[in-house]
């Protein structure tokens, strides 16, 4: 059938959705509710005060309006009451727009009258009905009615809200009259069974048009279990093809004279969760599968050294290794963080290891030489960023390879740097913690090790909330602490740094606090638009300790570690999400010393005062990171999508964990005995991969 031919569509419409994909009846399936309302009778309606609702009756007066900026008036009567319905605007088209005696159905917010009734409905949305039609009694059987998001090409025809939810009705009563089944079930019969899921059916008429609110729920929580499952079938499968490939590299070197080397250029004791990883680690690389393993830390819980670790048995089995990072910055700093160590380990194994660092901007002499020794294998660990992944770049034989803070990388990106080695086993870091339920879902198909301990020394970071008109306390308390001889951060809001204005104010407060408030310390600024080489610089000098203070953006969120650094102070810290303002914290608290962050705020909304809020009371990353999915939601917790193939609909993973725990068990169980999906029970499940998920598939890489 013909979307044209339905109800309330037409040629114009048609077209309208034909743009946003609606093409055919069964595409009318994507429709899923934003909201519901409750159709209630004038006498319920009393006691729904400030409620949204809907009035089915009949227009027994219209009341033009008195002056241009007055409402044209509406009662509607039913069999239990009246109400007052004012609506403005288009004054002379509305007293025409309504038919005495005929009925509508009114959508809208109840309040108090003005007039001549003690209830109102402020008008949000009207439609024509004839319970004497079928199609409209259909609709008017329902007491919850969907309400639906409408796109801007929608609106350009005239379609309301509630028109939208009769053309659905209509679309999906065409659908049933076509095929009573209509949809195919999705999932295995005796999975249904096992958790006493309804038909998919069901689900999808009960989400569309629920006979009673808890259906809403019911049928959520099974097309939930449907979007989650599939999505750790394909984790499940990208595993098992992972599995399946040419066999990794089965790396082999004397672990007990490397752990006593290693020890010996340690400066400090391992926590327990740095040897646990360590450990599962070692163990991926001495098999013969190829590793895949997410490594996740909190900030200053030593995931370089562990991936160190790593790296020196790769080296030590003749191979080479690869880390990137996201910007000069951090990767500089893994360079001399991770050269310091090799000299130590060089000196205590009697090698001689050598670390490379490959950044845009050296000079061309340095890159031709560094380019030449990593070919020729001279160079043992290679840091640098996705000057990494360019052409020019050919190791000899690259066997382990990592990938740092690795959400600000796409797919592509982390899949060159693979594909620069012969099956490298792969350990990919974060120091943004990651929610239990967003890592199965965006990493399921990783096997994840977590340090989720602190060194010994460290002592909690204790974070403050000020006004600005603090400030003048706050600089004194700055001022107390560099004469201790320690060292600030203030750091300054440029969210895009394509932000003219936000630079210079940036710039305008380091002038102001160089001459004025600091002018007796060394004041010194980096930022994102100031070359590698002047941000090396001024950070060397920081490192010195001959700059006390250093005003900086974000460009400092990730890597630095200035354990004599104290204290962080964060202007207009409203602006910042949860995530990042613990990154940037983060950057103190690395010594033996107490630290502090104070955050500065103004204008502070509902959600800016929970953010920082949960800021001041732990400085748990986990803990905060599941406050920020809450706040955020899924989609936006990382500022690059990394497949595609999170696309909730209907799930809420701050809630559906044990859907998620669920679909998992069944998922890997399904994939683990039946990894082609050719048993019959399965049929129904290859079915939907190749023709629903068919496109997320192939931006996983999965045959």
């Amino acid at each position: 059938m013909d979307i044209k031919y339905l109800k309330g569509v037409g040629d114009k419409r048609a077209e309208a959705f034909a743009k946003i994909g609606i093409n055919k009846l069964e595409n009318f399936l994507q429709f899923i509710p934003r909201t519901y309302v409750y159709r209630a009778t004038v006498e319920e309606a009393r006691k729904k005060f400030g409620e949204t609702v809907l009035i089915e009756g009949k227009v027994k007066w219209v009341e033009k309006a008195a002056r241009p900026n007055h409402p044209t008036t509406i009662q509607l009567e039913d069999e239990t009451g009246s109400v007052e319905i004012p609506i403005f605007g288009a004054s002379e088209f509305r007293a025409k727009q309504f038919r005495l005696n005929e009925d509508y159905l009114f959508y809208g917010k109840v309040t108090e009258a003005f007039k001549r009734f003690n209830l109102r409905l402020d008008y949000k949305d009207h439609l024509k009905v004839n319970p004497a039609d079928e199609a409209d009694a259909g609709f008017l059987r329902f007491h919850i009615i969907p309400i639906y998001e409408l796109s801007g090409i929608l609106k350009a025809t005239w379609i309301k809200p509630l028109t939208l939810s009769k053309i659905v009705f209509n679309a999906f009563r065409a659908m049933i009259k076509q095929n009573p089944q209509f949809v195919e079930e999705s999932i295995p019969e005796d999975v249904i069974k096992q958790y006493d899921f309804i038909e998919r059916k069901n689900a999808i008429l009960r989400i569309n048009f629920p006979n009673q609110f808890e259906d809403i729920e019911t049928a959520r929580r099974r097309l939930s279990f449907e979007e989650l499952f599939y999505v750790q079938l394909l984790m499940a499968l990208k595993k098992k093809s992972l599995q399946n490939e040419i066999k990794g590299i089965t790396f082999a070197t004397d672990i007990r004279l490397l752990t006593d080397n290693f020890t010996k250029a340690l400066k400090f004791e391992l926590t327990d969760a740095q040897k646990r990883v360590i450990n599962e680690i070692y163990s991926d690389m001495k098999s013969k599968n190829i590793m895949n393993r997410l490594l996740q830390g909190d900030v200053g819980s030593g995931k370089t050294i562990v991936s160190i670790f790593g790296m020196l048995i790769a080296v030590e089995s003749g191979y080479q290794s690869a880390l990137m990072c996201p910007t000069e910055i951090l990767a500089e700093q893994h360079y001399y963080t991770i050269s310091n160590f090799i000299n130590e380990f060089n000196k205590a194994a009697g090698t001689e290891y050598k670390v490379s660092l490959l950044v845009g901007g050296q000079k061309k002499r340095l890159r031709e030489e560094i380019l030449q020794d990593i070919r020729l294998g001279k160079s043992h660990i290679i840091v640098g960023t996705h000057a990494l992944i360019q052409n020019a770049v050919e190791f000899k034989n690259l066997g382990f390879v990592i990938i740092d803070e690795q959400h600000k990388f796409g797919v592509m990106q982390r899949a060159r740097l693979k594909d620069k080695g012969l099956n490298p086993d792969v350990l990919v870091m974060t120091a943004t913690p990651i929610p239990r339920t967003l890592s199965l879902t965006y990493y399921g198909d990783l096997d994840v090790s977590v340090i989720d301990e602190l060194p010994k020394n460290r002592i909690p970071i204790k974070t403050f909330l000020r006004k600005e008109e603090d400030k003048f306390k706050i600089w004194d308390f700055v001022k107390e602490k560099i004469d201790e001889g320690r060292q600030a951060f203030i750091i300054y809001p440029i969210i895009d740094e394509s932000e003219k204005l936000d630079l210079k104010s940036a710039e305008e407060h380091y002038k102001i606090l160089k001459e004025g408030v600091f002018k007796e310390y060394n004041v010194g600024m980096v930022h994102g638009r100031k070359f590698w080489y002047e941000i090396e610089e001024t950070m060397n000098d920081f490192k010195a300790q001959k700059i006390k203070v250093l005003v900086a953006t974000t460009v400092i969120e990730v890597g630095l570690d200035i354990p004599n650094a104290t204290i962080m102070i964060i202007e207009d810290a409203q602006r910042y999400g949860l995530s990042q303002l613990h990154q940037l914290r983060g950057r103190v608290g690395r010594g033996a010393e107490q630290s502090y962050c104070i955050l500065i705020a103004k204008h502070l909304d509902e959600v800016s005062k929970r953010r920082l809020k949960t800021m001041c009371e732990t400085t748990d990353g986990f803990k905060i990171s599941e406050v920020d999915m809450e706040i955020r939601g899924p989609g936006e917790f990382f500022g690059t999508r990394q497949s595609g193939v999170l696309n909730f609909v209907l799930t809420d993973l701050n809630k559906d964990k044990d859907i998620l725990d669920s679909a998992r068990k069944i998922a890997f169980g399904i994939i683990d005995k039946d990894p082609q999906l050719r048993m019959d029970e399965h049929k129904v499940i290859k079915k939907m991969l190749l023709t629903s998920y068919k496109d997320a598939m192939y931006l996983m890489n999965i045959a």
